[in-house]
């Protein structure tokens, strides 16, 4: 699950300065009058607020019980990716960061509370996370995955094509994610949560793709190649020349987006034919979700754009994904998080 935008709170992020972040809101537990895991879900909203505006407009539409887990979920994923994507450090200290925040959701697991956890010195984001996890009976391993993911972020590999990239990267950077949010918004029908699961993975899948189309600059940078081999081929691309075919945006790279993009529109309409399949209450969400993700995708295919700028919607065209008799909803988030 790759971020939106870089971190405005407090600049360039550093382990430390995550650190000191994190212990203000361990202050507040200790002076919280409400529930500990109320904490829990500030700070998650915040660190969600911050990194991705489409999805914390999405999300304002769920009931506040489901918002505030759908708030975990996303402050559970936050930390590892900042790892492997915006901390400064070597990639040995990185593996030990991850390694460490493996243990501790083990650990989280075996506890009996988030209090407890918390007195174990499990994060406060992925103490609530797991507190999710629990009510919910999520499978432990899907988040095994996710960290796999991170871990393959850090040492990076080629994909030789677009099996190869969804099923041993995109399933732990996106479909399990999805996976989470699905058990959250539970299933219209008692016999039909595999059908909700499915319009999940499919949607995970899309918008990871799009994701990738989108920061081809920014991953190149970090030494990272989504675009499968396959697609590269197809519109003549050398793998071993493609960063000087990048820096020089030829139209080449451009086809290969589009290709790219393409094949994550045909996910987006998959995952709308199983809409019906999630809760009632989770609906409206779901699909301005599906909406605002698709219209970033399509505005990437009609544009071209250098590769260098990076895509995004203006706001009118993120409420346009939105119902218009919601949009009550919107200052009342923004004045309350």
């Amino acid at each position: 699950m790759k971020k939106e935008q870089k971190n405005s709170f407090m600049g360039e992020w550093t382990p430390n300065e995550w650190g000191n972040f994190e212990e203000s809101y361990l202050n507040d537990l200790k002076s919280s009058s409400g529930t500990s895991l109320d904490v829990a879900v500030k700070f998650s909203r915040k660190v969600l607020k911050t990194h991705s505006t489409s999805f914390f407009i999405v999300t304002r539409f769920l009931p506040k019980f489901m918002r505030d887990e759908v708030e975990l979920v996303y402050g559970s994923v936050r930390f590892p990716d900042e790892i492997v994507d915006s901390f400064d450090i070597k990639n040995d200290e990185k593996k030990e960061l991850l390694s460490n925040w493996r243990n501790k959701y083990r650990l989280a697991l075996e506890s009996g509370s988030f209090e407890d956890s918390i007195n174990k010195d499990v994060p406060i984001l992925l103490a609530g996370f797991t507190e999710v996890v629990k009510k919910y009976s999520i499978p432990s391993s899907y988040y095994e995955s996710f960290l796999d993911a991170m871990e393959l972020d850090v040492e990076p590999r080629d994909f030789e094509d677009t099996d190869d990239l969804i099923n041993n990267y995109v399933y732990g950077s996106a479909i399990v994610v999805g996976y989470f949010l699905a058990y959250v918004y539970g299933s219209s029908q008692i016999d039909n949560f595999e059908e909700t699961l499915k319009s999940s993975k499919e949607l995970g899948i899309a918008l990871q793709l799009t994701n990738f189309i989108r920061d081809i600059n920014e991953d190149l940078k970090r030494g990272r190649v989504y675009i499968p081999k396959t697609i590269l081929n197809n519109n003549g691309i050398d793998l071993k020349n493609y960063d000087n075919n990048v820096n020089q945006n030829t139209s080449s790279i451009n086809a290969a987006r589009m290709e790219l993009a393409s094949i994550a529109n045909k996910y987006y309409k998959e995952s709308e034919k199983g809409i019906e399949s999630f809760s009632p209450e989770s609906r409206i969400a779901i699909k301005a979700c599906i909406e605002l993700y698709g219209k970033l995708n399509d505005r990437i295919i009609s544009r071209g754009n250098d590769i260098k700028t990076r895509e995004s919607l203006s706001w009118s065209e993120k409420l346009g994904a939105l119902p218009s008799s919601k949009y009550w909803k919107l200052p009342i988030a923004y004045l309350k998080s």
